[in-house]
């Protein structure tokens, strides 16, 4: 069953949308997912490359995966998780299918993800 959460002040703009948000298992995609489930999106289609949160954003739900929260608070499949490597282009149609699959549209698209490694610094030569 579903508790009550306040609803963002924005509108009906997201209200029935089928969403993607990546690198929503912490941080500033996790946010993004939480205020887009608040506003009564269809399906927020949670995606990173683990479900668990990597942070202690929202301490109380710390480690409970993104997914997971927006269903005990909205309602049953008003979330799914999907492992998705953003830099492999093939793992992105695939999320995309994902998302038209479940949620029968794609309306909204946030791409968010973290570059690891060195940035390389320019040959002086």
């Amino acid at each position: 069953m579903a508790t009550s959460i306040a609803q963002y002040p924005t509108g009906a703009r997201l209200h029935d949308k089928v969403c993607i948000v990546t690198g929503s298992s912490s941080g500033l995609g996790r946010a993004i997912a939480f205020a887009f489930a608040a506003q009564g999106t269809h399906l927020v289609v949670c995606v990173d490359l683990k479900s668990v949160p990597k942070s202690d954003f929202m301490a109380e739900e710390a480690g409970t995966p993104t997914d997971q929260v927006i269903c005990r608070r909205y309602g049953e499949n008003k979330a799914i998780f999907v492992r998705t490597d953003v830099t492999i282009g093939t793992e992105m149609e695939s999320l995309v299918q994902t998302a038209v699959k479940v949620g029968g549209r794609l309306d909204v698209y946030v791409i968010i993800f973290k570059m690891s490694g060195r940035r390389s610094k320019p040959n002086d030569s």
